[in-house]
């Protein structure tokens, strides 16, 4: 049975991004592209605090991220079982940081050289897939690609599957590494590469269903991630809208998804709505958990 969802209350965000001024040098083995400087974690994330050894291991960059801010994400919160959680990211250039290495061991070495977590590791659906299976959800998931729609994709799949009551709490968001050689190439010489944004990092919300009569935040607390009760109202598409992060920004998908994340951990101090553009003609009503629906 489809209920409607007017609202979607952000019960939490997470944001994970490298510092201003943190970089990766990086080759494309281009000539009109030598070392690039890339804005992304210094030390690798699949080695960072908080994802296990075992995981780090057999994981790309853009899925280590999205299981360390996930993990975060949900640490303050009371969780439903299992099979009513369920888990939607957008990923567009999926996990080279992973592949490329193994593809040289490939060409150099042939099949028995290369890993067999290969055929997963670097594929979009390698975060949603750690993220589920690492952390033990079994509600839907679904990863969506697209440059600029992506994020505002998965979280209408995310409203999608509440309206459908199939979940109680999703979570959504985007995950995206470029820090690759082989990624680099992705930019032609004359377009120039990006000059705004960070070149890999997760933002990922958890949200549900406002309850009727207000939000409720019974059950939790703060443990370093932001718990707010924004609410997300008149999700929609005009398809009229090109954000600022169409075009200079490294992952206009993560770009876009931090300032919502941004966004809503300041609703309780805004005196009015705030539409925010999502990319690629979505938009979305950013407001204070305890209105009304739009």
């Amino acid at each position: 049975m489809r209920t409607a969802v007017e609202e979607l209350e952000v019960l939490a965000s997470r944001v994970l991004l490298p510092v201003e001024g943190e970089t990766v040098e990086l080759s494309s083995g281009r000539p009109d592209q030598p070392v690039v400087e890339l804005p992304a974690f210094a030390e690798d994330p699949r080695y960072a605090e908080g994802v296990p050894p075992r995981v780090g291991r057999r994981i790309d960059r853009f899925a280590a991220l999205a299981y360390r801010a996930v993990s975060d994400l949900v640490a303050p919160l009371v969780m439903p079982a299992p099979e009513r959680v369920g888990v939607f990211f957008a990923n567009t250039r999926a996990g080279w940081s992973y592949a490329h290495p193994q593809m040289e061991l490939l060409i150099s070495r042939g099949p028995s050289a290369v890993h067999p977590y290969f055929v997963t590791a670097w594929f979009p659906t390698a975060a949603t897939g750690e993220v589920t299976i690492g952390l033990g959800y079994r509600g839907c998931a679904k990863t969506t690609a697209g440059r600029l729609s992506g994020f505002a994709e998965a979280l209408w799949l995310a409203r999608d599957a509440l309206e459908q009551q199939t979940i109680d709490i999703a979570i959504v968001g985007a995950v995206e590494s470029v820090v690759s050689p082989f990624t680099l190439l992705d930019w032609p010489p004359g377009q120039g590469l990006p000059t705004a944004g960070a070149a890999e990092g997760a933002a990922v919300f958890a949200v549900r269903q406002r309850p009727a009569g207000g939000m409720s935040t019974n059950g939790m607390s703060v443990n370093g991630v932001s718990i707010n009760g924004a609410a997300l109202r008149g999700l929609r598409y005009e398809g009229t809208d090109r954000t600022t992060a169409a075009d200079r920004h490294w992952i206009p998908t993560l770009s876009i998804a931090a300032e919502l994340a941004s966004r809503t951990t300041k609703a309780s101090d805004m005196d009015k709505d705030v539409d925010v553009a999502l990319g690629g003609g979505y938009r979305v009503t950013v407001g204070h958990g305890s209105g009304q629906a739009a």
